[in-house]
């Protein structure tokens, strides 16, 4: 029935609507076309961005629809140029499943909404729905729908739209509520809109933010202007903390000047961005820097240590025969064990170093602050010590080997895949030569190693590689999908 209501009020409200759909594939692009333009819309397309935006020039449009694969000027590109532009209309992202993260992306930069699309080709009956949504917000935001003195803040022909809106909507003068639609109530936290009425609009805003939010709301005083929005947080009504998206303008109340706010609860989106981020950063299993991570974290140390003159150390840390464990243990105690390890290596390490899981076996440690040689080789001999002390998973016991290449900057090169190719290069000869142990790259052709069963002090070490050997070395590291092979 709703569905229904909003089909009538779309063809009696809103004919010839003209929409602006951008999208690359002719065939889907066709298909939107033609179910919008039965209920009421006038569609036209463009196939790539810049000829989107070369038609908005012209004026007109109501609304964008914006795909997420375009030629030339991509769909994040053109949302940011809409929000430069002065005037623009709103713009709606089409995309595909699982591209929620592009989603929050889009409106960051100032998107007025998203639309998945389904296989079933469900999302176009949801369609106009979003799109009058979107278009009577702008009507709002544009002031269009102004309440007359005696209205309690909200037009009757339009008090409908605005309780069911998604979004909170509340109009406060000298600093308190008057008015606030019922999404506005339910992120706060209020039993009933009535609840808030004449209370301090402060009392709902973070202390962290009273300052910022004072501040915006003092630049629409003497001007008629939308503030753009912003990432805040408000406080609910028991005290807990919401993460909202906000923007404001000047309105007029009864002949008081007033501010009406609009806002929308991103908890879930902030979560849902938060949890993509540490996918990204942080290795699910052991929750150590993965391998991204890792290389930034180089990156700037390196940039430190040149400035400073100072000196790190990198260790790649290989747990000899893995494969073979995990295979005789089973995935599930694998990863146990893994775990294990992480927690170990990490017991050994100062705060302002690194560790991070590269894949199987194998991690690599930051040293970020020696002062000589020795401080790494006392390190990796704790490593190595804690490593080699039995495990005991769940009623099964099991003992692991490590063998560690160690590379030192600035002496062994300044750059990252130097850097990594040489400490690679010490690991490789630490297995070689004696295992569970560890060794320092040398170009001379000898290699220092350090205690534990099989280690060889001093063993020659032909470590003066080619061009071509050390980028295939590197290669071998730094691909995700390469495991350094034990023997």
């Amino acid at each position: 029935m709703l569905h229904e209501n909003y089909q009538i009020n779309i063809k009696s409200e809103t004919t010839l609507t003209r929409i602006l759909y951008l999208a690359s594939d002719a065939g889907p692009a066709g298909q939107l076309k033609k179910h919008l333009e039965c209920s009421a819309y006038l569609v036209d397309l463009a196939c790539n961005g810049e000829a989107g935006l070369a038609l908005l020039a012209g004026g007109g449009y109501a609304a964008v629809l914006v795909a997420c694969q375009l030629p030339e000027l991509n769909a994040l590109e053109v949302v940011r140029s809409l929000a430069q532009l002065k005037g623009a209309p709103p713009a709606i992202m089409i995309l595909g499943p699982g591209q929620e993260k592009l989603a929050a992306a889009a409106l960051q930069l100032g998107a007025a909404d998203f639309l998945i699309k389904d296989a079933d080709l469900g999302y176009l009956e949801l369609l106009p729905l979003v799109i009058e949504r979107v278009l009577q917000r702008q009507r709002l935001l544009q002031g269009e729908v102004n309440p007359p003195p005696d209205s309690g803040g909200c037009d009757e022909r339009y008090r409908p739209l605005v309780d069911l809106l998604p979004d909170g909507i509340s109009v406060h003068c000298e600093g308190r509520f008057e008015f606030i639609n019922p999404a506005g109530a339910q992120i706060l936290g209020a039993r009933s809109c009535a609840e808030l009425l004449g209370q301090p609009v402060l009392e709902f805003v973070h202390p962290d933010f009273h300052q910022v939010f004072s501040e915006r709301l003092g630049l629409l005083e003497g001007c008629r202007m939308q503030l753009p929005w912003m990432e805040e947080k408000f406080l609910r009504r028991d005290g807990g903390e919401v993460q909202v998206e906000v923007t404001a303008l000047p309105f007029v109340l009864n002949g008081k000047s007033a501010f009406q706010t609009i806002f929308r609860d991103i908890t879930a989106r902030k979560a849902a961005e938060s949890r993509l981020e540490r996918m990204a950063n942080y290795d699910l299993l052991t929750a150590l820097p993965s391998r991204s991570l890792f290389r930034d974290r180089l990156g700037q140390l390196m940039l430190h240590a040149r400035r400073d003159a100072a000196q790190f150390a990198l260790l790649i840390i290989d747990l000899d025969r893995f494969k073979e464990v995990n295979s005789r243990l089973g995935d599930y105690l694998g990863d146990l064990l893994l775990k294990e390890v992480a927690l170990r290596i990490t017991s050994c390490l100062k705060e302002s170093d690194t560790v991070a899981r590269m894949g199987g076996g194998e991690f690599v440690v930051i040293l970020a602050k020696i002062a000589a040689r020795n401080d790494a080789a006392s390190v990796a001999e704790r490593i190595t010590e804690v490593i080699g002390q039995p495990f005991d998973l769940q009623d099964r016991q099991c003992s692991l080997i490590a063998s560690i290449g160690i590379s030192l900057f600035p002496e062994d090169g300044e750059t990252e895949d130097l850097q990594l190719v040489k400490a690679d290069t010490a690991r490789y000869r630490c297995k070689k030569f004696g295992r569970s142990a560890f060794q320092f790259y040398s170009a001379e052709g000898t290699g220092a190693s350090a205690a534990g069963a099989g280690a060889h002090s001093g063993a020659p070490v032909n470590a003066r590689l080619t061009h071509s050997a050390q980028c295939t070395a590197a290669s071998q590291f730094l691909d995700p999908d390469q495991e350094a092979q034990a023997g």
